[in-house]
């Protein structure tokens, strides 16, 4: 569940709503100005499914020690990794080589997403036990995978655009959507042989501007649904799970500008 304060409450907005968010963004990216290859059905599937496993979580939410709910970034490392892990293996019933990206995705949190850098690294010296064994475990269904997936596909070049922009999509959607501040994330891949460093100015809880801009025109808008919880404190997680249940749903529009 990604938690933000909203007034005196709060926003809650679950993963696979995130993820479709996602989805739409790397929609919006093809028509861009690095135009319709630069995405592939693939990566825009990934996109939207990447975040598959917190489903069951994310009807059950939870509470810190002081009441609050509990954002998915405080989720134990046994949890998050045995459903992701899951998640991996359900998308590659539909797409293998979307798998082989949620996969790299999925390993890449606990690797410093290879290199590509925007959002908070976990750090590698406080990574326990079933981190490592989901490193060893993604990496050994990658080689099953390997026969599934086109080779041009494989090609190092084009795996790699194709990860680091599942990470940028990422990363925009949970810059709207989470309300994190960060200057910049990258190495984006624009057009082909070339990437950049992805600037990014904040200009309101759900609105960012971008230099380069990688939408069709000078603005993006894309809706995002969730719910809006007015009790700033819960004296349990049934009474979390109860107003979450009963509250109204909320659809904000996230806002993205050319800088």
């Amino acid at each position: 569940m990604i938690v933000r304060g909203d007034g005196a409450g709060w926003s809650l907005i679950r993963q696979m709503d995130h993820a479709t968010h996602c989805g739409k963004l790397a929609q919006a990216w093809r028509r861009g100005p690095y135009g319709p290859g630069s995405v592939s059905e693939s990566l825009e599937y990934a996109s939207g499914y990447h975040d598959l496993g917190w489903i069951e979580i994310d009807e059950k939410p939870e509470i810190d020690a002081d009441g609050r709910p509990n954002n998915f970034t405080k989720i134990d490392e046994n949890r998050h990794t045995e459903f992701y892990s899951r998640a991996v293996r359900t998308v590659a019933q539909k797409d293998p080589h979307a798998a082989y990206l949620v996969s790299l995705h999925a390993s890449g949190l606990y690797s410093r997403r290879y290199g590509w850098a925007g959002l908070k690294p976990v750090d590698w010296t406080s990574i326990g036990p079933d981190g490592r064994a989901l490193l060893l475990r993604e990496r050994q269904y990658r080689a099953e995978l390997l026969s599934s997936i086109t080779p041009a596909d494989l090609e190092f070049e084009a795996m790699w655009r194709s990860y680091m922009l599942l990470e940028t999509f990422d990363f925009l959607s949970l810059l709207t959507c989470l309300g994190f501040d960060s200057a910049a994330c990258g190495p984006v891949p624009t057009r082909e042989g070339q990437w950049e460093q992805l600037t990014v100015r904040r200009l309101g809880p759900w609105e960012v501007a971008l230099q380069p801009f990688p939408f069709p025109g000078a603005e993006l808008r894309v809706e995002v649904p969730g719910v809006h919880l007015d009790r700033a404190r819960f004296a349990s997680e049934d009474e979390l799970r109860t107003d979450f249940a009963g509250a109204q749903p909320v659809t904000r529009t996230t806002v993205y500008r050319a800088a």
